[in-house]
């Protein structure tokens, strides 16, 4: 009797064996194919501006990024502008000033909703009031057309100051330079002569001093401007975000309300065109590095620069890094510096930006 109730608790068993067996099958199998599933980030930001007359783009490959380009689909959805193939463009109007909301879905090949951004698009009206505006940066704003540009777009109200450059676009572009660069005794050279140590460096203190640099240079711009992110970038952000973070925090104890904008730079160009890059000496310009890998870094690097100043008060990430065509507008045989179609978005992104959140922190 003891015999048969054991074969009948072993008839029960096997089953019971068998359905976790086939759980832990199903779990494993998961995780296996998870790693295989294209990765998809997003960074939006909760404020989009474009002026009367000006056109912005946000196209979906650098809205989105993914391990897998072909594999997924953006939609865009908002009262004003097109939702066209690759982007959401606008032109903005005059009847159209005002408030829209702005909402990407993205999907998978299959049709599958796979996240959902919301914005806020502001039409805005055309500066009006002098400003002037230092911008600090790399090879993207060392005496880049984009600062004429602006200027004429504002009707010559908004001008450019700095120690390099010309009268009404002059700036704190250097090319080669990093946020790191700013915070230390770096020297700058330009066409094979020395300009010395960078301005921003206070000698007797040894660190980047925002009254330093005003008293040194005397320059007292309306509104500080920071331009870097290109050279430096690694797989963590960190590094940069905190180098430019000291300098946030360091002009905000010398000039407490001074309006600050920080510009997310700009994806690369195509891999050919990485690949193809070289020094004057004929080495590789860029060795070892694509596209794919520099997407993700800025990609990242917007995200930390939105997470670390994107509600601190008096501060504006400028997302041009969003806004400037990385497939078609560069130089030929370059993937990091524009040509003129490129430097015109950088134009309009930015006075956009200026003409939606100057008016309210400095009033003319």
């Amino acid at each position: 009797m003891s015999g048969m109730k054991g074969k009948k608790k072993l008839l029960f068993l096997i089953p019971a064996v068998l359905v976790l067996g086939l759980l832990i099958w199903n779990i494993v199998l998961q995780v296996e194919l998870k790693k295989y599933k294209p990765q998809i980030e997003a960074y939006l930001p909760e404020d989009v501006y474009v002026a009367v007359g000006s056109t912005i783009e946000l196209y979906n490959d650098e809205v989105v990024w993914s391990g897998l380009r072909s594999g997924y689909a953006c939609n865009w959805d908002c009262q004003v502008g097109e939702n066209l193939e690759d982007r959401f463009s606008i032109t903005g109007k005059e009847e159209q000033v005002g408030d829209y909301s702005l909402t990407l879905t993205v999907f998978d090949y299959n049709v599958n909703e796979l996240m959902t951004l919301k914005s806020t698009l502001h039409v805005v009206e055309r500066l009006e009031g002098e400003y002037s505006i230092m911008n600090m940066g790399d090879s993207l704003s060392d005496g880049r057309e984009w600062y004429r540009t602006i200027y004429h777009l504002s009707g010559e109200q908004i001008t450019f100051t700095g120690t390099r450059g010309w009268t009404r676009y002059s700036h704190e572009g250097r090319s080669g330079f990093s946020a790191q660069d700013y915070l230390e005794p770096t020297e700058y050279s330009s066409d094979g002569v020395s300009e010395g140590v960078q301005p921003f460096y206070d000698p007797v203190q040894e660190m980047f001093d925002w009254k330093y640099y005003k008293l040194y240079t005397g320059k007292d711009p309306d509104v500080i401007q920071i331009f870097l992110g290109t050279n430096g970038l690694k797989d963590d952000p960190s590094d940069t975000v905190n180098a430019i973070a000291q300098m946030v925090d360091n002009i905000r104890r010398h000039d407490k309300e001074i309006p600050i904008y920080l510009v997310n730079t700009i994806y690369w160009g195509a891999q050919e065109t990485i690949g193809k890059m070289v020094k004057q000496d004929g080495t590789a310009f860029l060795p070892g590095e694509f596209k794919n890998r520099s997407d993700r870094r800025i990609m990242d690097l917007m995200k930390a620069m939105a997470k670390k100043f994107g509600h601190m008060k008096g501060v504006t990430l400028i997302p041009l890094g969003l806004m400037h065509n990385s497939d078609a507008n560069f130089d030929q045989g370059d993937a990091l510096h524009p040509d003129d179609a490129g430097y015109e978005q950088f134009a309009e992104v930015m006075y956009s930006v200026y003409c939606g959140t100057l008016p309210q922190q400095l009033p003319r």
